[in-house]
């Protein structure tokens, strides 16, 4: 599930409005290695209506579009008491430069309040909008919640990214009883363990804090998406109750394992990009529906790793690039095409699409590296056909050679060592000369004498 996007501007779309209406120059920090929350400067001086004028009915009618009254960036520094607007669901008093909430309290049918991007350093004055289901304060100085949140009841969604968040306590979001969607990402928070109040979270997103040591998320069994990236997070424990979970996003932080998040049967995605993990060896058991995959920049052996990935069978994004790997060409050729064939149903790897057929717009050289690897990958599958069909042949020689020579041993120990008769012709033999053929031996033993004897020694050794 992707990060839910509940603000019709972002940040930089209050800089270009500012600027080409009313020539404000708006610095905001949207980076995490910058500033994590947003710097309005108050401009406002060269606004052609002034703030009285701008609440008046006759302007916020031609401000409002059906049930929405649009009030983004428009320089309002402070917030004026104006008449409650039959049907309107939606205010939007973003990107301007106002520091207190205010006068809200007859606006009671409000569902969506838009107060990103001002200089607001306090929640307050939201207790009567009962109705309220969307509330956006992100990019604000924000630097804790007090009592601000406690009656919004019906409140979905929440955001309070990029302010200056230092704490977050239970008691605080006791009221928030069917909150679906939080973000508190880029604040200087050490501990949330307080979500755990939240029955109906769905989506959590606090990467960018200060987070560290171990997590527990035990208690928030509908949880669906993950997002605790850039932290100093080591371990994180209760995932495995969590049996909605489908994203996780550990990416920069310090995990040296996964032990830890246990088994997650319906996990889809998970990001643990820029750790220590050492091994990918346990993954097929622990995420068996595991989709998408992300372990880039950690210290695994990526001949290791694929070989334990290739029991992930609904893998089909895998990124391993930065890892301990061979960097040549041919090595990257031979790694492409290794991975073709060990993981056919892999789509893309390290971003680049293993599979050209299925994509459109592909790049050429892309499509070429892939046809190449394929052609290589069949020229090896047949090499290795045929060496394992010759290893086949030289087994059963082998095995062929070794009964021959059993059988030829067991006839050589059958045969007696001495002779079991001896001789009756003891006269030695008489040489005569023949001419034309030399000498040849004479006997005085009779033909019927020698075929007796033959009979007898094979009657006696040879006949049971």
């Amino acid at each position: 599930m992707a990060k839910s996007q509940v603000g019709e501007e972002s940040a930089l779309g209050c800089q270009t409005t500012l600027k080409k209406q009313h020539s404000i120059q708006v610095a905001k920090s949207i980076c995490s290695k910058a500033k994590p929350y947003a710097v309005v400067k108050d401009i406002a001086a060269n606004n052609k209506d002034s703030s009285d004028d701008l609440f008046s009915t006759e302007k916020l009618d031609g401000c409002r579009n059906g049930n929405t009254l649009d009030l983004h960036g428009k320089g309002i520094k402070k917030l004026q008491k104006f008449e409650k607007l039959p049907g309107m669901k939606t205010l939007d008093l973003s990107c301007n430069s106002i520091e207190e909430i205010e006068y809200l309290d007859n606006h009671n049918e409000i569902t969506e309040l838009k107060l990103y991007g001002n200089n607001i350093r306090k929640i307050k004055n939201l207790d009567r909008l009962q109705e309220l289901q969307v509330l956006q304060l992100q990019f604000n100085n924000i630097t804790s919640l007090r009592k601000g949140l406690l009656k919004l009841r019906k409140l979905q969604r929440l955001r309070l990214d990029s302010n200056r968040l230092i704490c977050m306590e239970s008691r605080e979001l006791s009221g928030l009883s069917q909150l679906a969607s939080l973000d508190i990402s880029h604040n200087q928070l050490t501990d949330i363990t307080a979500v755990n109040m939240l029955p109906c979270l769905e989506e959590l997103f606090a990467s960018s804090n200060r987070l560290c040591g171990v997590i527990d998320l035990s208690k928030c069994n509908k949880l669906q998406e993950l997002d605790l990236s850039n932290n100093k997070i080591s371990e994180v424990r209760g995932l495995s109750l969590l049996e909605t979970l489908t994203s996780v996003n550990l990416s920069g932080n310090v995990l040296h394992c996964t032990e830890c998040l246990g088994s997650l049967c319906s996990l889809q995605e998970l990001n643990l990009a820029d750790n220590q993990l050492k091994s990918v060896s346990s993954f097929a058991q622990q995420f068996p529906n595991l989709e998408v995959l992300n372990v880039v920049k950690n210290d695994i052996d990526v001949r290791e790793g694929l070989k334990s990935l290739t029991r992930c069978f609904h893998l089909v994004e895998l990124n391993l690039i930065g890892n301990i790997a061979e960097t040549s060409e041919e090595d990257e050729t031979m790694h492409l095409m290794e991975v073709s064939y060990l993981m056919p149903q892999l789509e893309y790897l390290d971003g680049v699409p293993l599979n050209p057929s299925n994509s459109e717009n592909q790049n050429s050289q892309v499509i070429q590296k892939t046809g190449l690897a394929n052609a290589s990958l069949e020229s090896t599958q047949k090499i290795v056909s045929c060496l394992m069909d010759f290893e086949s042949q030289m087994e059963d020689l082998q095995q062929s050679l070794a009964e021959r020579f059993s059988q030829v041993k067991n006839l050589m120990a059958s045969l007696p060592q001495k002779l079991p008769f001896k001789p009756s012709h003891t006269a030695s033999t008489k040489l005569t000369s023949v001419p034309g053929y030399g000498s040849r031996p004479q006997t005085s033993c009779r033909s019927r004498s020698r075929i007796e004897e033959a009979r007898s020694f094979a009657a006696q050794h040879f006949e049971k």
